[in-house]
């Protein structure tokens, strides 16, 4: 097992096509196979989540967890960094980038009029800016998964008593006791995950069951074990033991549209595969010095704005209202935590950032490129996570759902649009976009916006909200578990990942995923 992927239902409003969904099936999970970037959000997001009716989320009580998990190698000490977690991070400075193309797009930004964010991860960082990211590597520039933070060997040596692992299986199916009014799990069924074996394994449940499947994976768990839409279920002839609608409903990601520009191969991540002498020198360089491009990942920086702060061609920063992550005030003039949130976030890539295999192996894999992954922090449109049978070994079908709200239509144009004058400013400054590859036919025209918008649209991977704490019967859409993490009408089940997000953070998610964990067990522990 490892990283798995399957093709998304047809996407109604991208003409039809099929996106590619990756989950990482290893202990680790995606932290193993993902971008490496240490983000947490903003303050908003959290103080967010606390308005929405969740107060024990807000940002003073989740900070505490970000701080336990993490080693912050070089950032100066504070409260809300911190320097003694299992998990390690390290920003790359400029003087490290290997790649001349993102100096060049940092440059841009700062002249449009975009702020620096040194630390992202602090309270009073700006919303409107170009930040160095974090990344989960550690002194030897090695990625650090949640494996080798908090399951290395000599750990699960130390706890091999009270610890054991199942590796290479999939859980079938979560068995209840008790009544309508409140259930009890008892057993959990598991059978090879790589195999025709229906053999099917049992644990019995002492205290209690916690599902960390992931976004896609949590939900597929409890329909097959009973819960979830009672219609769905039925049609499966899966026996109901809760009917929750909001069971793999609300479904949201980061959609994102690549801008891309072909370069000299030179200058792009191609030319590790084109040069066999050039890879050998990257190799030789990060095996014996630690140095190079093989020494961090290739997302280094970003460029996070409010879209409610350009003009409406997007060529302008004006920067309305308050830009402070943690602007917060009782005073009514003040706005919501919501308006203090970016909503675009551009991200350079020294690569081609299509997800399309078949068009990058065909035209692509030879030609150096640059690209600007424009994506949508908040959008609008939802999706869902349904079973497509009743067999565990069956993916589950997933509907992104992408555009399926007009209004995140608007903000994509905002979003393209300032990703092409960032990359008319970067040849203004000498860098040498040769011919766009990934580039609407007209810029000036929504209707041509809208065409590429529509061919180009893609997931970054950041799946959540299938199981969004929220109450049962929430107005706004169904909850799944309550502020504790437990499954309504369940005594002993609970969720915890990024499926439980009451609404998408504006940040990569893994960060906000391991602070929730962490979360989850203090609670556990306290109880």
């Amino acid at each position: 097992m490892g990283a798995r992927s399957w093709y998304s239902e047809p996407m109604k409003h991208c003409n039809g096509r099929r996106d590619l969904l990756f989950v990482g099936e290893v202990l680790g999970g995606s932290s193993r196979i993902n971008g490496m970037v240490y983000t947490r959000g903003s303050v908003a997001d959290y103080d967010t989540w606390s308005s929405m009716g969740h107060p024990d989320w807000g940002y003073e009580k989740v900070l505490p967890y970000f701080v336990k998990a993490e080693t912050a190698l070089n950032r100066p000490k504070s409260r809300y960094r911190g320097d003694s977690g299992p998990w390690i991070n390290q920003a790359f400075t400029d003087l490290s980038w290997p790649f001349k193309a993102y100096h060049i797009f940092q440059q841009c930004a700062l002249a449009m009029g975009f702020s620096l964010i040194d630390d992202a991860n602090l309270p009073d960082a700006l919303c409107d800016g170009v930040s160095n990211l974090d990344s989960t590597v550690d002194q030897n520039k090695q990625r650090v998964s949640t494996l080798e933070a908090y399951l290395p060997r000599a750990t699960a040596l130390k706890r091999e008593g009270n610890l054991t692992i199942c590796t290479g299986v999939l859980v079938s199916r979560i068995e209840f006791s008790g009544d309508e009014a409140e259930h009890r799990a008892e057993q959990v069924s598991f059978q090879y995950a790589n195999s025709t074996s229906e053999k099917v394994f049992s644990v019995r449940v002492n205290k209690e069951v916690v599902i960390s499947s992931g976004a896609v994976g949590s939900p597929q768990i409890l329909m097959l074990s009973g819960i979830g839409p009672r219609q769905h279920l039925e049609e499966h002839g899966i026996e109901v033991v809760r009917d929750l609608p909001g069971v793999g409903s609300e479904l949201c990601d980061h959609v994102a549209i690549p801008v891309a520009w072909e370069v000299p191969i030179t200058a792009s991540l191609t030319h590790l595969a084109t040069s066999p002498l050039k890879g050998a020198l990257e190799f030789f360089k990060y095996i014996f010095f630690r140095t190079g491009m093989l020494s961090m990942p290739i997302q280094v920086l970003s460029l996070f704005v409010r879209s409610s702060s350009l003009d409406n061609e997007a060529s302008v920063f004006i920067g309305d209202g308050p830009s402070k992550l943690a602007e917060r005030s009782d005073d009514t003039s003040v706005p919501r935590p919501q308006v203090c949130l970016p909503d675009i976030e551009l991200m350079p890539l020294a690569t081609s950032a299509m997800d399309d295999l078949e068009e990058h192996k065909a035209h692509f894999s030879k030609i150096g490129l640059f690209s600007l992954l424009t994506t949508l922090l908040r959008p609008k449109s939802r999706g869902t996570v349904r079973l497509g049978s009743s067999n565990p070994r069956d993916r589950p079908k997933v509907d992104f759902g992408f555009l399926s709200d007009p209004a995140d239509f608007e903000m994509a144009r905002k979003a393209v649009r300032l990703a092409l004058k960032l990359g008319d400013t970067m040849k203004e400054q000498g860098f040498p976009l040769l011919r766009g590859i990934a580039v609407p036919k007209s810029e000036k025209a929504d209707e041509e916006l809208d065409k590429f918008i529509r061919h180009r649209a893609r997931t970054t991977y950041h799946y959540s909200s299938t199981c969004r704490m929220a109450p049962e019967f929430d107005t706004q859409a169904p909850g799944v578990v309550d502020d504790s993490l437990r499954v309504h009408g369940i005594q002993n089940l609970r969720v915890c990942d990024a499926s439980i997000f009451p609404q998408i953070i504006t940040s990569h998610l893994q960060a906000p995923v391991v602070m929730v964990a962490e979360k989850c067990a203090s609670m556990i522990k306290g109880n």
